[in-house]
């Protein structure tokens, strides 16, 4: 391998090209069917890297050589040749429509590009006017719905709330499920690290709450995303492309006259959905509020029993309060976007400034992000170019705890009685108290401080250099920065509440510092052969090198006055703590795609990975990769259906892929801790967990089949694709025996399989000058099944929810797992003799239920299968509507069959405050009915389907106004506006497991507030 690279630098170094005549060659790009300028046009010189593209008006210059054929290509439009002689300087094209877009240029890799045709795998390509019409905020947020095969979940409503990608399901079980981000070649860091929220439980899964940093992208800044979903596709990430790749490019100068834009918009954010709580002027007599519906009491005259406990029947007159009017708010935000474009000849450049302020919903609650970018390009002469990019972003948010703690703001109104007027204060302006150890939510809106604050700088410097006609190097070197501060403040409560919940006050600070650095090399060779065959190679190596540092201190206990990190006088147990990581990925790639009258293409690639995660013996890995793609509509005997069947394309492709992110660089290693006994120092293994240094990455070997066609002229096109990815050596968590010095250990022991398919269909209903109407579809199912397990199942998540989250064999993955309902055989519940659903009993060896003589359960409370998170499929459809300068989007989008463990259901039905007491206390259900089912699992597992109104967009164009201004674009939008679902809670899109790849609850989380927005955009 080393001399197949001195090589190929050699040959870059030392090739001499053929001299020829430079010149300059200028012109304008129209449209055929309309005689519009056409912007955006790429005007590529054949054979090398060199290239620019057309400015708002059509126009465009470039060097080129004599003999040499300028490419002109755009989306839409069919790709026009222009070869270049002594007398060309002046090129004026007309291009004309084309929807067939297996010519089309997509992105594989960082600077690796092919046409749609040559693939033997689908990929999806997104242009960057489509993900802001409804002015998302965020990557993630304009990523939703635009993706087929892909599940984008909100996963908090929280301004600085978190995401969620999954491509065809999930892909481990201890590591991330989320793809691998690529901006502009830099390798993104897209890690959710826990800064505020660190007196939050988080279990023993992979649970991760808060702010994902794709929350630092500025949509705006984005010309195109293209989205590799399998492992297949993205084999040229190796070890990082399990979970699929999501290469983003972002916007660049062009040669012209300087060109601005600037936007702005305003955003109000209202709650979407109110919960229906008790309004009944009734309780239950009871010796304290708490818990009224379900607490015991004395056995007297007055109290019925269920179930083994005494409760009370009489009641008394309460007044009953709304929490949430207390609670929400409407948030206002926006967004405000400046960027200039220019260039000549030999320099183009891009800058843009952005700021964008959004609050939330629950009182007190924003996201700020400010940004600055700049990328420059300077073509040395014909053979040699550099590109320098610079991105500096700031974010900061004041933020609320947000789910899986008793005291966040949404908590309160699940977990209180809604019998206290929780505005009321004594003489000194204090709030009250509520129900007894709780924490009054007004307490935690009006004096919790909790602010997060991240710097980061994502760089990227390229070199691409053309040594001769047909052959290009390109170097990048990217580097991803970031320091991201968390502080929190607690003050002492004015009344007792449970200490567990600091009733001393809390203050916390952390830091967090990543810095990730990519140095890759990619080198491309054409070689047309003859006028049939051509040959692409590509090769190159990338090194990524990661480093982190972590620490936090915790106290309580606090001093008067203060509200820094020195107010505590009691340390947290554990605290202070600090942590680092480092690791290094390197790896060699070489891809060989063979073509055959443009019809034909066969791909063989490989790469040879390795990691310092996993041992020397461990940590070299190959991911091999082969595809074929077949151009079915150019064969002859497809001329007489040329009218019906426009295009045609079959395709397959196999791949190796790898997953690095279920361990932690120094996981394979025995930890100690230190201590004394008798006065001598000790050693033990550290939380009893032994290391494995014969660890090494989990892997997925995919196949995918598909076919991409166009009917009626390209007017309906289908897409379809079929995969199967099985996924082994997952690493799993594993018990051991005492006598082994340690409990638990982790270990390659896990298979699972990952099969479905994803559809896609679009049809131009009317396409004519002045009106335009399409209608698009994208439908896909995955089925997922854990295959191979150390023992039958075990449960992977401890979480204050309750959720009993399983990995259990031959069935997907983070199914529910808990006791359940007694059922008749017709399905019916089965009651007891006083008429209340009761808990299953029978053989707990064999799972089977049994019955007593009078045909009630007996024998031990049962566990079965009660929830499945994973969804059956997922689908997003729409509208694209432009008549004249007016324009329409719509876009639905949801999942169907998918269940969520709504801890916030049962609870408010505890506290009292749920609908269920209401029909308790008004004799609609039995009295006790509550307590026959408030400790059955079953009846926490809710329907999570969706289907929502995601994004609607109306905008009208004024067009060129002046001589000035260029164009003006007012634009109304909403999203998430309707959801269509049978959820019990605020939204079952949310989840208080956070960016867990596997676990999905609900216990306290901000809702996804309904967003309208008004924007206008100018060009000049």
């Amino acid at each position: 391998m080393k001399k197949l690279l001195f090589i190929l630098f050699g040959t870059i170094l030392f090739a001499q090209p053929i001299f020829a005549q430079t010149k300059t060659v200028s012109g304008t790009i129209k449209s055929e069917s309309d005689g519009l300028s056409l912007p955006g046009v790429s005007v590529l010189i054949e054979g090398t890297s060199k290239s620019t593209v057309t400015d708002l008006d059509g126009k465009f210059s470039i060097s080129v050589n004599e003999n040499e054929t300028l490419v002109f290509s755009f989306v839409g439009f069919g790709a026009k040749k222009v070869k270049i002689s002594n007398s060309t300087n002046v090129i004026n094209l007309r291009m004309a429509e084309e929807t067939n877009t297996l010519s089309e240029v997509v992105v594989l890799g960082s600077t690796v590009r092919a046409t749609r045709k040559e693939l033997g795998n689908a990929v999806t390509s997104l242009k960057g006017e489509d993900l802001i019409k409804a002015q998302p905020g965020g990557l993630s947020t304009a990523l939703q719905g635009k993706i087929a095969g892909a599940q984008v979940s909100q996963n908090s409503g929280d301004p600085a709330g978190g995401f969620s990608i999954k491509l065809r399901g999930t892909s481990s079980i201890l590591g991330s499920s989320d793809p691998l981000y690529v901006i502009d070649g830099v390798v993104l860091n897209n890690a959710t690290t826990n800064v505020t929220n660190l007196n939050v439980t988080t279990g023993n899964s992979n649970m991760q709450i808060g702010q994902n940093r794709s929350s630092d992208i500025n949509p705006n800044d984005i010309q195109s995303i293209e989205v590799l979903n399998g492992g297949a596709a993205a084999a040229i990430y190796g070890s990082r492309a399990a979970n699929g790749v999501v290469l983003i490019t972002t916007k660049k100068g062009v040669a012209g006259e300087t060109r601005y834009t600037f936007s702005t918009s305003v955003t109000s954010n209202q709650i979407r959905k109110k919960l229906d709580l008790n309004t009944s002027n009734k309780q239950f007599v009871n010796a304290s509020p708490a818990l009224f519906p379900i607490q015991g009491n004395p056995k007297s005259p007055t109290t019925v029993n269920v179930l083994g406990r005494d409760l009370e029947t009489r009641t008394i007159d309460v007044q009953r309060y709304d929490y949430q009017d207390d609670i929400f708010t409407t948030g206002v935000g926006t967004d405000t976007y400046f960027s200039l474009q220019g260039g000549d000849e030999k320099t183009k450049y891009f800058a843009s400034l952005g700021y964008l302020v959004n609050e939330g919903i629950v009182k007190n609650t924003d996201f700020k992000r400010t940004g600055a970018k700049v990328r420059l390009k300077h073509d040395f002469n014909s053979k040699l170019s550099a590109t320098v990019g610079l991105n500096y972003i700031n974010s900061a948010s004041n933020e609320k705890p947000d789910g899986n703690v008793f005291w966040s703001p949404i908590n309160s109104i699940n977990i209180t009685n809604n019998t206290y007027d929780i505005n009321k204060r004594d003489a000194n302006g204090n709030l009250l108290a509520v129900d007894p150890n709780r924490v009054n939510p007004l307490s935690i809106i009006e004096t919790f401080k909790i602010k997060q604050n991240t710097d980061r700088i994502i760089s990227d410097l390229q070199l691409n250099y053309v040594p001769f006609k047909n052959f290009n190097a390109d170097m990048i070197f990217g580097v991803d920065n970031y320091n991201q501060r968390g502080n929190v403040f607690i003050p002492r409560y004015p009344y007792v509440v449970n200490p567990a919940y600091y009733n001393d006050g809390y203050v916390s600070e952390a830091t967090n510092r990543v810095v990730q650095f990519n140095n890759d090399l990619n080198l491309r060779y054409l070689w047309n052969i003859n006028d049939k065959w051509k040959a692409t190679t590509y090769g190159g190596y990338n090194v990524q090198t990661y480093r982190d540092n972590f620490a936090a201190v915790e106290g309580r206990n606090l001093k008067p006055f203060i509200e820094t990190i020195n107010a505590f006088n009691t340390l947290i147990p554990g605290s202070p703590s600090s942590s680092q990581s480092k690791y290094n990925l390197w790896g060699f790639y070489l891809q060989e795609t063979i073509g055959y009258k443009d019809k034909l293409y066969i791909t063989l690639a490989g790469r040879q990975d390795a990691s310092t995660i996993f041992s020397k013996d461990n940590r070299s890995q190959f991911y091999p990769k082969a595809s074929l793609s077949y151009v079915l509509s150019d064969e002859k005997f497809m001329e007489g259906i040329h009218d019906v069947v426009s295009s045609a394309r079959l395709r397959g492709s196999w791949g190796k892929s790898g997953s690095l992110t279920a361990i932690k660089p120094y996981a394979r290693f025995t930890n100690y801790s230190t201590g004394t006994l008798l006065g001598n120092s000790t050693f033990t293994i550290e939380g009893f967990k032994q290391g494995n240094l014969d660890l090494k990455p989990e892997q997925s070997v995919t196949y995918e089949i598909g076919g991409d066609f166009g009917f009626i002229k390209d007017r309906l096109n289908l897409s379809f694709s079929y995969y199967n990815a099985d996924i082994d050596d997952l690493l799993l968590p594993v018990q051991l025996a005492a006598s082994e010095g340690a409990t638990n250990t982790i270990k390659n022991i896990g298979q699972m399989n990952n099969k479905g398919f994803e559809v896609n269909l679009k049809y131009d209903l009317i396409k004519k000058e002045n009106l335009h109407l399409d209608l698009f579809v994208n439908y896909s199912s995955n089925r997922n099944k854990v295959t191979g397990l150390p023992q039958q199942r075990f449960k992977l998540d401890s979480n204050l929810a309750g959720a009993p989250v399983f990995v259990e064999m031959d069935k997907p993955i983070g199914i529910f797992y808990g006791t359940y309902f007694a059922r008749n055989a017709d399905g019916s519940l089965l009651l007891t003799p006083t008429g209340y659903p009761q808990t299953e009993k029978g053989d707990v060896n064999t799972g089977v239920p049994q019955r007593d003589a009078s045909g009630q359960p007996t024998g031990t409370i049962l566990n079965k299968q009660i929830g499945n998170p994973n969804p059956d499929y997922i689908i997003s459809f729409g509208t694209n509507l432009n008549y004249k300068k007016f324009g329409l989007s719509v876009l639905f989008d949801g999942v169907q069959g998918v269940n969520v463990f709504d801890a916030d259901y049962r609870t408010r039905q505890g506290v009292g405050s749920g609908t269920l007491v209401a029909k308790e206390l008004s004799g609609e259900l039995p009295r006790g009915y509550i307590w026959s089912v408030y400790n059955i699992e079953e009846f926490r597992v809710v329907d999570g389907s969706y289907l929502k109104l995601r994004e609607v967009s109306l905008n009208y164009s004024f067009g060129k106004l002046n001589n000035f201004f260029d164009d003006l674009v007012i634009t109304a939008s909403g999203r998430n506006l309707i959801s269509w679902d049978n959820f019990t809670s605020f939204d079952p899109e949310t989840n208080s497991g956070g960016q867990s790849s596997v676990a999905k609850y609900n216990f306290g989380t901000v809702p996804i507030p309904s967003s309208y927005s008004l924007a206008v955009k100018v060009q000049f």
